[in-house]
Parts: C-alpha cells; sequence; structure tokens
C-alpha cells in the first residue's frame, strides 16, 4: 500500500492524542512539513516515520529521501528537529567487520541542484541558514575528488574542509597521488585555497607549500601556473614556465610568465589575447631577457609578435600581423620551434579589405615588410591597392530566352597599384635604395561556345601599365656597355595575348565475362589550346632599346625595367599545348554485391613552340595515379624527349626518335616511382568510430542459443589466452624510387623507404618507431623511437632520436589543470624559452 499526501486532519487528532505515530515498515511513507521559518515546504519519505509533537520532532529510518527547494537527502536515518529548523542524518548499521566495528549501508548523500553530491558517515544540517557538517565527507568536483575529515557547508556556495586532500586520481581510497591540506575552503564551481599543502606520491611526501588555490571553474579562469623543474647543462637547475594568468574578462587574459635559470639570470614572457565575437581577435605575445641565458653576459634582448583581424561592417575587414626581435640570432638560438629556428626573415603586414555588394567588386589596401635576417635586405610594399571586378556578360540575355552566342562574352577586370623599396644587404654597401612603382589595368574577356561534342574557349587578356618614370638607355664606347638614365615623365605601355582552347569527351566500354571485374569504362578528356602574343621588342612599340657591343652582342635596354609591372615579354608567343587526361573506371561484381571502382588516372602532356628554330616539341611528360586501394597507393610519373641527344652529351639534338637509328620511342629522361601502403589491425574491445568490437573468444551457442563459456578437455587455459591475445597495432609506410640522367655518363637513382609502426603493446604501453632509409647509399637517415605510459593518473612520454644523439623524457599528471606539473628530462645544451 502507497500513500502520498498533505498532513490531514485526522492525522493531526491522532498526533495530539498519542504524541507518536509509528507507520508499518513495509510501507513507505511520504509528507509534507512548513514552519513559519522555512521558505518552502520539507518533502520527506521512508520506511518508517515517527513523529513526537511535543518536542517538534520527527525521526525517518529506512531509504529516506528529503527534498528541501533546490537541496536532495538521502540516508538511512534522519532525525529532524522542527523548533530549530536542524537534521542529522547518518547511516544504518546492519553488521561488522572483521575487527568488530560497525559496518553502515545507506549513508547519507547530500545534493544540490546543478552540483555534485557530497557523501559522508554523518551529516548535520540546518535548513534555516542553509549550513551543515559532514563527518568523513567526500565530493567530486572536477576536476578531481575533495575529502575531508570534517566537511562544513558554511554558506550557499562556500565548504570548510578540515584535514581533507585533493586528488585527480580515479582511485580516491587509494590514489596514486594527492595534495593534502589542514584547512580548505571551498567556493563551489569557482576555487578551493588550502594551507598549507604537502603533495604525496604513493603516500610519501615529495613537495611542500605554504598555500594554494585549485581552480573549480570551466573553461578559462585566473590562477596561477605551475612552473617546470629541470636542469641545463649551460645554467644551471631552473624553473620555468612560472607566472599567472589573468582572464580579465570574456573578452580579453594576459599571461604573464617567468624563467629562471639558476647561474644565468632570468627570462620574461607575456601574452595578450583579446576577442569579441563577431567583431574582432587579436594577440600580442612577447620576450625579454636582460642577460643571455646560455652565458649570462649582460645583453638586452627580446622578441615580439602580434596579430590583429577586425570586421568593419558587413563587408570590410582589416588583418594585421608581424615579428620583431632585437638581433638576427635571436630566434635561431632561443626557438623551440623548428620551423621558427629555421625562418631567416621577418614578416610584417597591414591589410584593409572592402567588399561592394552592389558593384559585386572589391577593393584591397596592404603594408607589407620583409627583412632577411641573414643579409639585412628590407623589402617594403606600399601602397599596394587592389581593385578587381569579377566576370560579368557583356551582352546581358534576354530573361526566357536561350543566350545568343555573342551573349556569353564576359569580361572582367582588375586594377593594382604598386610601390616597393628596397634596402640592399648590408654587404652591399656601395648600392643605394631602391624605389619602383607602378599601376596596372588588366582587362580579360572570355567567350566559351560549344559546338555539339566540342567546347572551345577564346580568351584576351590586354594589360596597360601606368608609370611616372621610365629608363632611357645610352651605349658607352668605353665601357663597352649600357648605361641608363631615369627620365621622370608618364608613360604607359601595352600589351596582350591570345588563346584559343578546344576539348572533347570521349568513352569506351570492355566486358570482362571471367573475372570480378566485370566492366571497364575508360573515359578520354583531350584538349588541345593555342596560344599567342606579339614580339614587344619591335621598334614600333618603342618598349625596349637595342644596342650592339663591340662584340656583335646584342644588347636590350627595358625601358619599364625600373618599375613593379614586371619586365616587358622580349619574345613573341605561338604555341600549342596538348595534352590528354584518362580515367579508368570499373565495375566489381562479387558474392551477389555490385559496386563501382575508380582504376586509376592516366594524364600526357605536351607543347609545340611554332617559333623555335629547332626542338620545337616539348618533353612529354606522364602522370599515373592507382586508386585501387584506400590501403595501396601508387603514383607514377616519368619525362621522356621526342629527340635524340648528342652523343657525349644530355643535350639534345633536332632528330626525332622516328628519324633516329638509336631510338624507336621517345628518350627517357627521368622517371619517379612512389609506393605508399597503410595497415592497422584493432585489438579485442577497440572501438571503430563509435560502434565497438565485441569480444567473442571462447564463445560458443547452445540449442536454445544462449551463449556459454567453454574450455575443451586437455588445453591449458593460460596458453589459451596467449595464444588469442591481440595486440593493436599500424603501420604505413612510403617506398620512393627516382632515376634520372644528370651527366652524359652519370645516372642518378634513389631508393628510399619511409616507415612509421605503432603497436599498443598492452593497455598502458605504446611503443612507435618511425625511420627513413636509403637503399642506394646503405645507410638510416634518421629514426625515432616513442615510448608512451599510460600511469592511470599520471603518463609518461620519453622520445628519443639517436641519429642525433637525443632525447626527451616528460612524466606529468594527466587532468588538463594539471598537466604543468610535470618532470622533464632532455638532452643538448640549447636553451628553449619560447
Amino acid at each position: 500500500m502507497h500513500y502520498q499526501s498533505h498532513m490531514s486532519a485526522w492525522l493531526v487528532v491522532l498526533l495530539f492524542i498519542s504524541g507518536i505515530a509509528q507507520t508499518s515498515t513495509q510501507q513507505i511513507k511520504t509528507g509534507e512539513r512548513r514552519t513559519s521559518d522555512l521558505e518552502g515546504p520539507v518533502k520527506y519519505q521512508a520506511e518508517e516515520i515517527y513523529f513526537s509533537y511535543p518536542q517538534q520532532r520527527s525521526l525517518l529510518i529506512g531509504n529516506v529521501r528529503i527534498q528541501y527547494q533546490n537541496l536532495t537527502l538521502t540516508a538511512g536515518k534522519v532525525l529532524i528537529n522542527w523548533r530549530e529548523n536542524k537534521l542529522i542524518a547518518e547511516g544504518i548499521a546492519d553488521s561488522t567487520d572483521s575487527l568488530g566495528n560497525p559496518v553502515y549501508r545507506q549513508l547519507p548523500v547530500l545534493t544540490e541542484k546543478g552540483q555534485e553530491p557530497i557523501y559522508g558517515t554523518r551529516l548535520e544540517y540546518d535548513f534555516k541558514h542553509q549550513r551543515g557538517k559532514i563527518l568523513q565527507g567526500k565530493t567530486d568536483m572536477p576536476p578531481g575528488v575533495y575529502r575531508g575529515e570534517v566537511i562544513k557547508k558554511v554558506g550557499q556556495k562556500t565548504l570548510l574542509i578540515q584535514n581533507g586532500f585533493f586528488t585527480t586520481c580515479k582511485l580516491p581510497e587509494h590514489p596514486h597521488y594527492y595534495f593534502k591540506s589542514q584547512k580548505m575552503r571551498v567556493i563551489v564551481n569557482q576555487r578551493a585555497v588550502a594551507k598549507p599543502i604537502v603533495m604525496y606520491i604513493a603516500d610519501v611526501p615529495v613537495l611542500g607549500l605554504p598555500f594554494g588555490t585549485f581552480p573549480l571553474e570551466k573553461g578559462r579562469r585566473s590562477g596561477f601556473i605551475l612552473p617546470t623543474y629541470g636542469k641545463s647543462p649551460f645554467g644551471g637547475r631552473y624553473l620555468r614556465g612560472i607566472g599567472y594568468y589573468w582572464a580579465a574578462s570574456e573578452y580579453f587574459d594576459l599571461t604573464l610568465l617567468t624563467d629562471f635559470y639558476e647561474r644565468t639570470g632570468n627570462a620574461y614572457h607575456g601574452e595578450l589575447r583579446y576577442k569579441k565575437r563577431y567583431a574582432f581577435n587579436g594577440m600580442v605575445k612577447g620576450t625579454y631577457m636582460p642577460r643571455d641565458v646560455s652565458s649570462g653576459a649582460p645583453r638586452q634582448r627580446w622578441y615580439l609578435n602580434f596579430s590583429h583581424n577586425q570586421t568593419l561592417g558587413d563587408f570590410g575587414r582589416i588583418t594585421a600581423a608581424g615579428n620583431f626581435v632585437s638581433d638576427r640570432t635571436f630566434q635561431q638560438e632561443f626557438s623551440p620551434d623548428i620551423n621558427q629556428r629555421l625562418n631567416q626573415s621577418l614578416t610584417t603586414y597591414l591589410n584593409y579589405s572592402q567588399q561592394f555588394n552592389k558593384l559585386k567588386a572589391s577593393l584591397s589596401v596592404s603594408f607589407r615588410s620583409v627583412q632577411n635576417l641573414q643579409t639585412g635586405q628590407l623589402d617594403v610594399e606600399f601602397p599596394n591597392a587592389t581593385f578587381s571586378l569579377p566576370s560579368r556578360s557583356l551582352f546581358p540575355a534576354t530573361q526566357g530566352k536561350p543566350p545568343r552566342w555573342f551573349q556569353q562574352l564576359k569580361i572582367g577586370y582588375n586594377s593594382q597599384l604598386l610601390t616597393r623599396y628596397t634596402r640592399p644587404p648590408d654587404s652591399d654597401s656601395l648600392k643605394s635604395p631602391t624605389t619602383v612603382q607602378g599601376w596596372t589595368h588588366r582587362i580579360q574577356m572570355v567567350l566559351p561556345l560549344k559546338w555539339k561534342y566540342l567546347r572551345t574557349n577564346h580568351t584576351l587578356s590586354v594589360n596597360e601599365l601606368w608609370t611616372s618614370e621610365y629608363l632611357d638607355y645610352r651605349f658607352v664606347d668605353s665601357l663597352n656597355t649600357l648605361v641608363k638614365d631615369t627620365v621622370r615623365q608618364f608613360r604607359a605601355r601595352h600589351t596582350f595575348n591570345y588563346s584559343l582552347g578546344a576539348q572533347t569527351t570521349v568513352y569506351g566500354i570492355w566486358q570482362i565475362p571471367l573475372l570480378p571485374l566485370k566492366l571497364v569504362r575508360h573515359k578520354m578528356d583531350p584538349s588541345i589550346s593555342f596560344s599567342f602574343a606579339p614580339d614587344f621588342t619591335n621598334p614600333r612599340f618603342d618598349y625596349i632599346q637595342m644596342f650592339q657591343d663591340t662584340t656583335g652582342k646584342v644588347l636590350y635596354g627595358d625601358r619599364f625595367a625600373n618599375s613593379t609591372g614586371g619586365a616587358t615579354p622580349r619574345n613573341a608567343q605561338q604555341r600549342l599545348n596538348i595534352s590528354i587526361a584518362n580515367l579508368f573506371q570499373g565495375l566489381w561484381r562479387w558474392r551477389g554485391q555490385e559496386r563501382k571502382i575508380d582504376l586509376f588516372r592516366a594524364t600526357v602532356r605536351t607543347g609545340y613552340n611554332f617559333l623555335k628554330d629547332s626542338l620545337k616539341w616539348d618533353n612529354i611528360t606522364t602522370t599515373v595515379n592507382s586508386m585501387l586501394s584506400n590501403k595501396f597507393q601508387l603514383n607514377f610519373s616519368a619525362t621522356h624527349s621526342i629527340y635524340e641527344n648528342i652523343p657525349g652529351s644530355t643535350q639534345s639534338q633536332d632528330v626525332p626518335f622516328w628519324q633516329s637509328r638509336r631510338y624507336r620511342f621517345p628518350r627517357l629522361l627521368n622517371y619517379a616511382i612512389n609506393f605508399s601502403t597503410s595497415f592497422r589491425f584493432r585489438g579485442k574491445g577497440e572501438t571503430r568510430g563509435n560502434q565497438q568490437i565485441p569480444d567473442t573468444t571462447d564463445l560458443s551457442t547452445d540449442l536454445l542459443g544462449a551463449s556459454t563459456l567453454t574450455t575443451p578437455l586437455g588445453t591449458n587455459p593460460e596458453r589459451e589466452q596467449l595464444a588469442n591475445m591481440q595486440i593493436p597495432w599500424e603501420i604505413t609506410g612510403n617506398l620512393d624510387y627516382t632515376y634520372r640522367w644528370s651527366a652524359p655518363n652519370r645516372l642518378d637513382r634513389r631508393l628510399t623507404a619511409r616507415i612509421r609502426a605503432r603497436i599498443q603493446l598492452t593497455r598502458n604501453w605504446k611503443l612507435t618507431y618511425s625511420a627513413q632509409l636509403d637503399f642506394i647509399k646503405r645507410q638510416l637517415n634518421y629514426q625515432r623511437i616513442e615510448i608512451y605510459r599510460d600511469l592511470h593518473c599520471w603518463e609518461m612520454a620519453f622520445s628519443w632520436q639517436p641519429t642525433y644523439g637525443f632525447y626527451n623524457l616528460e612524466i606529468r599528471i594527466k587532468a588538463p589543470e594539471l598537466r604543468d606539473l610535470k618532470l622533464t628530462r632532455t638532452s643538448g645544451r640549447r636553451a628553449y624559452i619560447f
């Protein structure tokens, strides 16, 4: 029988008469109680409920559940004092252990809505003030577990813990490591403050601090950053990365770090990040060193990097980024990133772009600076303004009618104004800085046409260059060379080129009756294009001046060499390009199932130059890409020459292979083969996506369809388990072979292999090996061994490169919030400070 209602009238009368109400232990009773001091009703339910009206007390026994506002309490026994608005919750002792101590069940659990529950052996709680105390309490609050002999709830979100500890280990009863403190104050979902703090590993104290703060907030939060301890051969012992992270607001944060070296001094780092959604974002990052950390000598060195992105309205945008250093060797000596160490240039740019929605046009204005750290050369581009109009129909088609041929003509426009400043390298002190500029305009007209099975495309490009100055050349006999003079006067240059392309598609089908590959389809796309451009060295253009020196050599002087529009084309162009693209597909039928597969692609290209005196045909290039399987990929490329080579030389002579006595086919110049493969085996219980692979070893099914474990007679169970053990592994490999004639009697061949193998020896041990081998030279170019060990709440990563004698060992806590707490050992003398 189940009964649930508010206090009814007959129950109140009965309570007045007897003073004590008792219900059957076979029933679960519920009730609701209000007092003037409480802010809401207290709902309770239990197997047994006793009430004393004179003392205003209730005793609830067995599966007790009490709800008050957003609090829920479950326990085995609860005593409620309605007069003082207090309760005491305990478990029920139903047995004893081997030492005679009572064993309790249904221990108290207090849960507040939106927070983790608090467990304990005894709980005292004040409804009115929302305060409480828990003996031998425990609560889970990400990222870890908090325990204490006494946990007091002194506020809506504040807990006081006496003799407590904190750990992220998933073994709270016997954790591998923990932080122990006599006093802890926990502000729920914000932070925990403790003093003093002693760190224990395997119950052995290893580190002590006067106080500490543990973050409990989700996402970004302010707090101290733990350093990395180590020992350097040049700076001695060090603490690296100690500092503070300040999450000032949802729009920006600040990180300040310090590296302390025992013998060589400090290095300081800072990073400011900011972001406002749909508006802007960026960062400023820098490093300052008052002393050289490698030698300790007084030397101020610094590095600064910034980036900024901002949206202006619906169609405007600003992007900027830059790097600045105090000297040229700073990155090379101290950066931990190999790409930064190899980068020998500093780049700074600022760009503003604007889209014009109605015109469908775009405008971009930018500043760019590049400095070479080795030579000291500086290149600056400003202003660099680009305006473009995308292609659009010159004669729009009438709505509802098919377009005529001339209505398919499209025209586009692009313009660029550019000024480039160059400061020569430091070694070239005799050369003065130069400034070049120009304004280019480009108009491109495209006319695509279709003639049944043939598709053609006509393209005409007209380029115009404006400059405020040009060059005038004169020949000096005494110097036997040209001397140029700058004429500061406006001048324009006009160039153009035209191309005509045609392509079609041809299909072929072959049937194969006896193989699973039933059908092969061949798709061939031949294309041919012709390009034309005049010779702009013709005197009628007056773009290039021509002279002849004393030896009869022709000297060319480009009037627009001192401009950003590029050199004037000196050679006429009448060229034919030919290509044939092939795609082979198949229909695979096996065991009643059909699927389409791509077998391989093959492309052949060549060209013909009508204006060359000899060797008019280009080399023939062939590429083949196989797509038979995701595990196997084969790429092949080759280059052939149509012409016969000069005996004793790699140069060609104007004798095609069909007229040659030595070659019946085009002459092979070089070829390359790349083969890559990948294999992976998933062990028992390993997941593939979201689906888990079941472990069916030693499972059999009886006649009723039930699965039973079977152990054959006469077998060793341990040996059977070893025989059925499956270890996940993965192997990827690449094999490259190249063949090339680099000299008349010199053949260069290269055969290299790259391999990467990963094996999970056990659930916690992982081994990775990667290497590169040169089979021709019979040497090992590179190898790397990585070992990973999952230490439950810790993890170890070891990396060793025998080729370079470098190793790195790191042991750290797995919890993301405490990953900075680690031990690192590395080889080498390089100081990484970023």
